[in-house]
């Protein structure tokens, strides 16, 4: 994972309502440092199939909120290690314990700064996306040094 990266805070993703190709365009810049370089990031597809099985909520005139944002940057951070269902899961279970924003922005310290969240299950997510990279990275080192 880049160390120079950092997640947005929940004030700084857009307050606007945004089309599906710029919710694209956003989400796998933010995210486009945290994805292996074999992942082609999020897709048209893969967010109507969300909103299609309930794991994202429908766009309100083909426009999407910061809250769904928000919850897409989540899902296509945590995919690398976790399905789709289980991250889903996991989302609608914390929701019922904190607001959207807090939640996030738990996510976002812990991402960011390390900065532990009340909330567990925050952070052993947010530690096993680190740990996965942290392994990824370390493969990467040993497979370049073989070359030499």
């Amino acid at each position: 994972m880049n160390s120079n990266f950092s997640y947005p805070k929940w004030e700084d993703i857009p307050n606007i309502d945004l089309y599906l190709d710029q919710v694209l365009l956003y989400v796998n810049q933010v995210c486009a440092p945290i994805s292996p370089d074999k992942d082609k990031g999020l897709t048209a597809s893969m967010v109507n199939n969300y909103v299609k099985h309930g794991y994202l909520t429908k766009p309100d005139k083909k426009k999407y909120q910061r809250k769904q944002i928000a919850r897409l940057i989540a899902i296509t951070t945590l995919k690398s290690v976790f399905s789709i269902q289980e991250i889903a899961q996991t989302l609608n279970s914390l929701e019922t314990q904190a607001s959207s924003d807090q939640l996030y922005n738990s996510f976002v310290d812990y991402m960011n700064h390390g900065i532990d969240p009340e909330n567990p299950i925050i952070q052993t997510s947010c530690q096993t996306v680190k740990l996965y990279h942290q392994t990824l990275d370390l493969i990467l080192i040993k497979e370049e040094e073989e070359i030499q």
